[in-house]
């Protein structure tokens, strides 16, 4: 039964989760990764109810990098603002730098090694893999590819995401007088702005769209409409459209290195984490790749009804209803409930979709909170 040596390129969420799982059982652990941590990385830093419980499945305790608690968010349409509230935190707010390096600390402590390079390709062999850095060559058995967007490991293989959004955050400071998140639809088409308190008076902005763009002056002013003092800008890519195969024969591919992120929320965190735990579990069995990808194949499947559902919500919600009719399905009486659903991992979007759709023919009369805009 394969375990063996594996070499994971890459240690953020992805790549740190599939480190810890595969040393606890049994497999020998080595990390790549060209930075030092704690790094600092653009990210909203959004930890949603899946991602909690699959922590806890995975028993790793997130409690010390959460920053704040959402239970209620500010749902900003051009038809109206709405204060959506939630029986658990919808949104659980952490900062990147502490979260990756809390992570890595677990992989480390569990017997995972660490090797600071950065990896050029990897190469697939018979009876391995050759890791080529600019430092060294390394050897392994497996190698699980958690290097981001663009991901070099995803290239070497000729496996690469089809789209990707663009996103800019801030951590900005001041004072809002407000503890609930907040997601602005009025601020960019096919996609959204975010506030998401961190305390102490400082909170992550930024905006993120699915259309290519320069967005760095929209962030300023939104920023400074907010009366909060604008921080560094850092831009990152959000694929979100991954390939249809998600390994080799070797190698395995996890999170943003596949483009894994969810094309509704942009949620990429969760994902990863579940990328790199079934990526390591997988090394058990008499043929990792292969159940690897079986394991995954659900998940790709759904991504073509969670685009379905981008379209919904940026296209037709977004940029036509509430732009136009001065309508949204954010007022609808069981919006809540399918995004509490959806984000605790209780509904596929197959099944959101339904729902969706079900709330719209019926429409209900608006019972959610309405209040002015920010």
């Amino acid at each position: 039964m394969p375990l063996g040596r594996l070499i994971v390129v890459g240690s953020g969420p992805a790549g740190n989760t599939a480190a810890l799982l595969a040393s606890r059982i049994g497999v020998r652990v080595t990390i790549i990764d060209k930075a030092r941590h704690p790094r600092v990385k653009p990210c909203g830093g959004g930890l949603t109810p899946k991602t909690i419980a699959l922590s806890r499945i995975i028993n790793l305790d997130l409690g010390e990098v959460i920053e704040h608690e959402c239970g209620e968010v500010v749902v900003v349409t051009h038809a109206g603002s709405y204060l959506l509230r939630f029986r658990e935190p919808l949104i659980r707010v952490s900062r990147r730098e502490r979260l990756d390096e809390f992570m890595f600390r677990e992989a480390l402590r569990n017997g995972a090694e660490y090797v600071n390079d950065e990896v050029v390709r990897v190469e697939e062999g018979r009876g391995g893999v050759k890791v080529i850095g600019r430092r060294s060559i390394y050897e392994a058995d497996w190698v699980i590819g958690a290097d981001g967007a663009p991901s070099r490991v995803g290239r070497s293989i000729g496996l690469v995401p089809r789209s990707n959004a663009v996103a800019l955050m801030n951590i900005a400071s001041g004072k809002l007088g407000m503890d609930a998140c907040v997601l602005d639809f009025t601020r960019v088409k096919w996609g959204y702005a975010w506030v998401f308190p961190l305390g102490g008076g400082d909170y992550d902005v930024g905006l993120g769209s699915a259309l290519k763009g320069r967005y760095s002056g929209l962030l300023t002013s939104y920023v400074n409409e907010l009366g909060l003092r604008l921080g560094r800008v850092m831009g990152h890519l959000i694929p979100y459209r991954p390939p249809s195969q998600v390994a080799t024969r070797r190698v395995m591919l996890t999170g943003d290195s596949l483009g894994l992120a969810d094309p509704v929320t942009g949620e990429g965190i969760f994902q990863a984490m579940l990328s790199g735990a079934l990526s390591a579990l997988s090394l058990r069995h008499s043929n990792p790749t292969e159940h690897y990808s079986e394991l995954m194949g659900s998940y790709l499947r759904d991504n073509q009804y969670a685009l379905t559902t981008a379209y919904m919500v940026y296209g037709i919600d977004a940029t036509f209803l509430s732009r136009f009719m001065g309508l949204t399905g954010f007022s609808q009486a069981g919006v809540v409930n399918i995004i509490e659903k959806t984000t605790g991992g209780k509904l596929t979007y197959r099944e959101a979709l339904r729902e969706m759709v079900k709330s719209m023919v019926n429409a209900t009369p608006r019972i959610i909170k309405h209040i002015p805009p920010l």
